[in-house]
């Protein structure tokens, strides 16, 4: 099936990204195992590399044709990052197989390697903004401002981690052995460091599930991961001196190119795409990120601090170092300043959400549920001490001609003005109700004479407001009373008082 955005169905992306990595892999085992030898094994391996260059290349360009938006912008700028890398790879390949002579450091294939890192940043970002509007905002959203701030400190903390770490294993041996110039110095340092961002870039946008092309980025994200590696293991035999570069250490350079094409064909994700188990995978790997690589080179610190096998530590380990201790207390600071909001917005959410089960969202009274508990409550305080209560069925006359002359607008203006009278009758302690449509309870605990209370709100109502009445006071104990057996005989009071005409009120005995 051909998608309107030009790549291909997902069983025929399945079968091509078998057959694409398939032929990636057996071209490096083939020139790393012996499987091609001597001279043949760096044509192969050299010209793998360009190959699956060249195909990341034109994957994305010729999938960009009928893409649009965003889905179109991410793959241009990655197009463009591989051709700049692929026209690298074919300066180096030219140095090493038409001119037979050592790559100079720096080199314009240097340039063409490290054109990608740019346009393949600007492919993140754009992916990065293509979010989902349909998906509910965290509490705290990833956008906020010290949300941005936890993941620029997750950056510095993991790119400086591993910075340490790149330096100590083969960039500080790899300066020291070539004593550099200055050019060439930035040169060594730009690999490791561009690959770090690129991948801590990855790793906070995979976790973002509002990003809508998942699939793509972490094709993408696997695919600077294998560059990555090699650029690591590259780097490191220069280091140490090797005498030369195993086509195995080049795997990546083969292998990564290959996954960047195929995040250009890979279809795109379903509505169904990101189900929770892989976004809380993914949610793991970005709350362990900072932590990982900086565990991993404080081993490397505390060894060399105490054993001292590798050297006392230079001044480039001594800067990370800090600039990571740093890092780190002001991202626990923010997140514990973070974690201080969301207890106090989730309390504040909790009693929102328990007055809002409890309570009108007219007129802003308890409802039927919180008068009817509050009302067992009385009863069970009346039976067990004696304590006395009045209670109070409240009905207004003719309601139904108001809305229907006035409108439902002006009704619900004279139940506000209902409700704002009756609290003005009782105590804080007393409890007013909307029972339902036009009818309010009130329950007044500890009054000798509740029936006071039912001639205040007469008066409060006044004129402009006709209500019926019904009161029932429960002053000496009766152990078959119940709370609904009180509430139906203030209901029967309350229509007695409406047969004779209303405006008025009726105590039941």
């Amino acid at each position: 099936m051909r998608h309107t955005t030009g790549v291909i169905g997902t069983r025929r992306f399945a079968i091509t990204a078998a057959v694409v990595l398939v032929l990636a892999t057996a071209a490096s085992v083939a020139a790393s195992f012996d499987v091609v030898a001597g001279g043949a094994a760096v044509v192969l391996d050299d010209l793998a590399q360009l190959a699956t260059g060249l195909f990341a290349t034109g994957c994305c360009w010729w999938t960009a044709r009928r893409a649009t938006g965003p889905d179109r912008r991410w793959r241009i700028a990655t197009g463009f990052g591989m051709a700049g890398w692929s026209t690298g790879q074919a300066l180096w390949t030219w140095y090493q197989l038409v001119e037979r002579r050592a790559v100079p450091s720096p080199s314009l294939a240097d340039a063409g390697y490290l054109s990608i890192v740019p346009f393949a940043f600007v492919a993140l970002l754009v992916i990065g903004n293509h979010r989902r509007s349909d998906t509910p905002d965290a509490l705290l959203d990833r956008r906020s401002p010290s949300a941005r701030l936890v993941l620029l400190l997750d950056g510095v903390i993991v790119v400086g981690s591993l910075f340490g770490l790149a330096w100590t294993t083969s960039l500080g041996g790899l300066v020291a052995a070539g004593n550099p110039g200055s050019a060439a110095f930035l040169v060594a340092i730009a690999y490791p460091a561009t690959d770090l961002v690129l991948l801590v870039i990855v790793v906070a946008l995979s976790a973002d599930r509002k990003v809508v092309l998942q699939p793509q980025l972490r094709l993408l994200g696997l695919g600077l991961a294998a560059l990555a590696a090699s650029d690591f293991a590259f780097a490191y035999l220069v280091s140490v001196q090797a005498p030369e570069v195993p086509p195995l250490a080049n795997a990546g350079f083969v292998v990564g190119p290959a996954l960047i094409g195929l995040a250009a064909l890979a279809p795109p994700p379903s509505p169904s795409t990101g189900r929770g188990r892989d976004r809380r995978r993914w949610g793991w790997a970005y709350l362990l990120m900072p932590y990982v690589p900086l565990l991993v080179s404080s081993v490397l610190v505390l060894r060399r601090t105490v054993i001292g096998d590798l050297g006392p530590l230079d001044g480039v380990e001594i800067g990370c170092g800090f600039t990571v201790f740093v890092a780190v207390i002001l991202r626990q600071l923010v997140t514990l300043v973070d974690n201080t909001k969301l207890v106090l917005l989730l309390r504040e959410s909790e009693r929102t959400l328990t007055h809002q089960a409890h309570h009108d969202p007219l007129t802003g009274l308890a409802n039927r549920a919180l008068f009817e508990r509050r009302l067992d409550e009385a009863m069970d305080a009346h039976h067990r001490d004696g304590t006395p209560f009045g209670l109070l069925f409240v009905d207004l006359d003719d309601f139904k001609a108001v809305n229907d002359l006035s409108g439902h607008a002006h009704g619900d203006a004279l139940l506000e003005r209902v409700a704002q009278r009756l609290r003005q009758c009782v105590r804080d302690t007393d409890v007013v109700a909307r029972l339902g449509g036009d009818e309010f309870g009130v329950l007044v605990e500890g009054v000798d004479e509740p029936e006071k209370v039912a001639f205040r709100v007469l008066d409060a109502l006044g004129a402009e407001i006709s209500a019926s009445v019904g009161v029932v006071i429960c002053a000496d104990p009766d152990p078959e009373a119940t709370a609904a057996s009180v509430l139906g005989r203030a209901d029967k009071a309350m229509y007695e008082a409406k047969r004779d005409g209303g405006r008025g009120l009726v105590i039941h005995p």
